[in-house]
């Protein structure tokens, strides 16, 4: 697999190419809006095995489930070292020492370094929700055609301009990596070396001037293609008919997020003191599940 192919969506499952761009956006805003709301890791966990399950049946490749692999085990890993080391709310255990207050110096500088139990809770818990959007993020990305969610954004009535901005963004993405992944080999065949990590970290801090220079003439071309076709000035246009079924399960998906979010409302309302006895089945079910 290519590299600009490790990041389209060509070997996609059929439902998954073929899914509205409208329905993919708003269930990726609805999941957004879940992820804040929802503080409790095991429900947090669900969410996060739900986006893991749309890509199984959209049969997402080895590669790309190696890239998904990599990139949430970096950003999990990252959350919870950081609250672990610099978790500033009380109570806080600490579960071993890196730093010791005495030690000269350093100990001196930092007043001690330590390993918080609930800061390793904590950094889970905020690395759960940026999983739970990155990996349904890669899933609309990799399912999606740029023309597919262009349409979605105009049918919306966003500003075409706008619209065009946000999926040359995503468009962009595979289409650098292959611009990079050209030059280097460019670079590594004019040095002649062997092909290798240790070639590519070797090349790696010439690849900015090249790679800039491409995207200038690509970017240039690009807009004189946008502007010859009068994409911008165009007024009118035939918007796709919406499935009913994917009309319905977003119509679900709303309802479900609403009540969702109702229901944590009124539970931190409760917290302030204003309690409503006849609401206490809600109150007793967020404190459990949400």
């Amino acid at each position: 697999m290519s590299v600009r192919q490790l990041w389209e969506g060509c070997d996609a499952a059929v439902w998954a190419r073929k899914m509205d761009g409208r329905t993919k956006l708003l269930i990726l805003f609805l999941v957004a809006v879940l992820a804040i709301v929802v503080d409790n890791p095991r429900t947090l966990f669900l969410l996060f095995t739900a986006t893991l399950l749309l890509h199984l049946s959209a049969r997402t490749s080895v590669y790309k489930w190696q890239v998904l692999s990599i990139l949430l085990l970096l950003g999990l890993w990252g959350s919870m070292f950081s609250q672990a080391l610099f978790f500033a709310q009380t109570p806080r255990t600490p579960l071993f020492v890196l730093i010791e207050p005495t030690m000269p110096v350093l100990g001196q500088i930092t007043g001690g370094l330590y390993v918080y139990r609930e800061g390793v809770i904590y950094g889970a818990v905020q690395g759960l929700r940026s999983a739970t959007m990155l990996t349904l993020g890669l899933f609309v990305c990799w399912t999606s055609d740029p023309r597919q969610l262009l349409k979605a954004l105009m049918a919306w009535r966003l500003s075409p301009q706008i619209a065009f901005m946000l999926v040359t963004a995503i468009r962009f993405l595979s289409v650098l990596a292959a611009e990079a992944g050209e030059v280097i080999i460019a670079l590594r065949l004019r040095s002649d070396t062997r092909v290798g990590r240790k070639s590519i970290i070797r090349h790696l801090p010439y690849i900015a001037k090249p790679l800039l220079a491409r995207c200038l003439r690509r970017s240039q071309t690009l807009a004189l293609s946008v502007v010859s076709r009068g994409f911008f000035i165009a007024t009118t246009r035939k918007e796709e008919l919406w499935h009913t079924k994917e009309k319905f399960v977003c119509c679900l998906l709303i309802i479900f997020t609403i009540g969702i979010t109702f229901s944590k409302i009124v539970y931190l309302l409760s917290e302030q003191g204003l309690y409503f006895g006849n609401l206490r089945i809600v109150y007793d079910w967020t404190k459990l599940y949400l």
